[in-house]
């Protein structure tokens, strides 16, 4: 297939653009069927955007880049505030103390770690300082943190340093995020470093919990962490829709639903 003309790259970039504005994120798989072009022309087309500050490209595809990644997180952290403490209380429901617990990264897990602090003699491993330094200063926990590369979006840890320190560990439960979940592509997130830290906890604990807020339900980011199978229960909150919830229920995943009361 041969390089398109710059008159036909502009329109597929604005087309793009468009996508990006209303999703949030592009993959480049579902570009190439969109346009019926091959991949290597799609990520020229988001090279250009990149250049033009209007994605971020990150591993299969792009994101918004209209903000930084600080402020992506720090808009992460004041959204749907009610639903992730409805999820961190319930989750929590479920620790017993003197467990072992992976506590993954991102605000819905940060909101779970919130309800920990009554939790007594806890092992908390985690790749996230803000969740290490909140057990320690909170909590009697013996916190273990990963190690690693510090990302730029968060203060959270990956790569070769953090996935080996799961692997040297079994946890009773872990309880994982996930930028998406649909019923065709599984768990997914758009950070790939990020994510195969994340494939590493599946595998590292007795019981994986998903902490999946309703508004990630339906969502396909870039990258696959694993199927729905990989989770043996979900929490999530009411906002999610039957006809998921009895997806997942039949893919053997148990769904736990926290009611939200308040209003955001």
């Amino acid at each position: 297939m041969g390089v398109s003309s710059p008159l036909l790259q502009m329109e597929r970039a604005r087309l793009i653009a468009e996508e990006v504005l209303v999703h949030s994120s592009v993959r480049v798989v579902d570009l190439v069927e969109r346009f019926g072009v091959s991949g290597e022309t799609i990520r020229r087309d988001l090279e250009l955007l990149e250049q033009q500050g209007v994605v971020r490209r990150v591993y299969g595809g792009a994101v918004d880049a209209r903000q930084s990644p600080v402020q992506l997180y720090h808009s992460r952290k004041r959204h749907r505030v009610a639903a992730k403490r409805a999820i961190g209380a319930l989750a929590a429901s479920l620790v017993e103390d003197g467990e072992t617990i992976i506590i993954d990264v991102g605000t819905t897990a940060l909101s779970f770690a919130m309800q920990l602090f009554e939790k007594k003699r806890l092992t908390v491993i985690t790749p996230s300082l803000q969740v290490a330094l909140l057990m320690k200063r909170n909590s009697d926990a013996r916190v273990i943190v990963t190690g690693g590369e510090l990302e730029d979006d968060e203060p959270y840890l990956t790569g070769p340093i953090a996935e080996g320190v799961f692997e040297r560990f079994h946890a009773n439960r872990a309880f994982i995020a996930a930028g998406g979940l649909s019923l065709d592509r599984g768990l997914t997130d758009y950070n790939d470093a990020e994510v195969q830290v994340r494939k590493v906890m599946l595998k590292s604990a007795s019981q994986i919990i998903g902490l999946i807020d309703s508004s990630k339900m339906g969502v396909r980011a870039t990258s696959v962490i694993g199927d729905i199978t990989a989770l043996d229960m979900m929490v999530t909150d009411s906002g999610i829709a039957g006809e998921l919830t009895r997806g997942i229920q039949e893919s053997g995943v148990e769904v736990l639903v926290a009611e939200v009361t308040e209003e955001e």
